[in-house]
């Protein structure tokens, strides 16, 4: 697997980033992108590069406390950009939350996603990873 050097982005990233994010989000202004980003709101945006070269990846999250002792992680977006595997770029990305869920003690990690219109309910149970199906015969 290539080495990737993660970081939090700085301002100078920003522009660069949003080449990312803009493959999820095409219609994403750069204006808004630049607030958001660079806002002190209690999102976080961290990317991925290789040693020399472009950004390869972008992952968004945020802490949340819920009342009880430990805050949640909340991972709300994870871009990863490769010719051939951007798998082993998202799989960096996702060693690099889980790291900073445990960092800040976190029991709980969330992965938010929109609601999708037309999902066969069950599809979308298995998908999330909160439903185990079990048959006794």
């Amino acid at each position: 697997m290539a080495d990737f050097r993660i970081t939090t982005l700085s301002e100078a990233e920003a522009d660069e980033a949003l080449v990312l994010a803009r493959l999820d989000d095409p219609s994403i202004e750069t204006h808004v992108w630049r607030r958001t980003v660079l806002s002190q709101s209690g999102e976080h945006v961290v990317v991925a590069r290789r040693a020399v070269g472009p950004l390869v990846g972008l992952a968004r999250y945020r802490l949340d406390g819920d009342g009880g002792p430990h805050p949640v992680f909340h991972l709300l977006q994870l871009i990863a950009v490769d010719v051939l595997r951007p798998a082993y770029v998202a799989s960096a990305l996702m060693g690099e939350m889980l790291w900073r869920a445990r960092e800040h003690h976190c029991e709980t990690f969330r992965v938010e996603t929109p609601l999708p219109q037309g999902v066969e309910p069950m599809a979308l149970a298995l998908a999330s990873g909160v439903c185990r199906l079990h048959s006794l015969f």
